[in-house]
C-alpha cells in the first residue's frame, strides 16, 4: 500500500510540469492547461478529513514540504482515526501522472447531471489503473488554465460486511 510521502515525492515532479491537452468534438476544440501546486497536492491526497491531527491545519504548502522532510511522520498520519476514508485515495494519487499521460477519456463535467455531488469542477478525466476507476476532477482557473480540484478511486461497499467490492475490472 502506497503512503503520503509516496504521494509527494510523486507530486514533486509534477510541480514543475504543465501539461496542454487539447480537446476537440465536433470541429470544435478548447484547450485545458493543467498546472500543480503543492497545496493542490493536500487536498488530492484528502488530508482535510483527518481533523484529528492538529499538525495538518495549517498552510498546506508548508504541510506538504513537512512531510517531505520528515517532519511531519507517515505514522502520525497513519494513526488518524479517519485515515481509512482517505487511504485508497493516497494508494492511487502516486499514479496521477501516469493517468494524465495516458491519454484517456476526458469528458466534460456537468455538475448538473450528478445532483449528489458537491465538486465544482469543469472536467472529469476517468482512467482505469490498478484494475480500479480513478476520477479526477479539473477546474478552471483563469483563462484555459486548469488545476486538479479532487481526486478518488470508484468504490463500492457492502454496508453490512465492510468490504470493498471491485466495481470493474479491465484487463489490459
Amino acid at each position: 500500500m502506497r503512503n503520503v510521502l509516496d504521494c509527494i515525492n510523486a507530486f514533486i515532479p509534477l510541480l514543475s510540469t504543465e501539461y496542454e491537452l487539447v480537446l476537440g468534438r465536433k470541429g470544435v476544440s478548447v484547450t485545458l492547461r493543467i498546472s500543480f501546486d503543492k497545496k493542490d497536492c493536500f487536498h488530492l491526497m484528502g488530508l482535510q478529513y483527518l481533523v484529528d491531527r492538529p499538525e495538518l491545519s495549517r498552510d498546506r504548502g508548508r504541510v506538504f514540504d513537512e512531510i517531505a522532510d520528515g517532519t511531519i511522520t507517515i505514522e502520525k498520519i497513519e494513526s488518524s482515526d479517519f485515515y481509512n476514508k482517505i487511504e485508497q485515495r493516497v494508494h492511487f494519487l502516486p499514479l496521477l501522472e501516469q493517468m494524465i499521460d495516458s491519454n484517456d477519456t476526458v469528458f466534460k463535467y456537468n455538475k448538473k447531471a450528478n445532483m449528489y455531488s458537491m465538486i465544482e469542477a469543469d472536467y472529469l478525466m476517468e482512467n482505469n489503473m490498478e484494475s480500479r476507476n480513478l476520477f479526477l476532477f479539473l477546474s478552471n482557473d483563469e483563462g484555459d488554465n486548469y488545476f486538479c480540484r479532487s481526486f478518488f478511486p470508484e468504490e463500492k461497499i457492502d454496508l453490512s460486511t465492510g468490504i470493498e467490492k471491485v466495481l470493474y475490472n479491465r484487463i489490459k
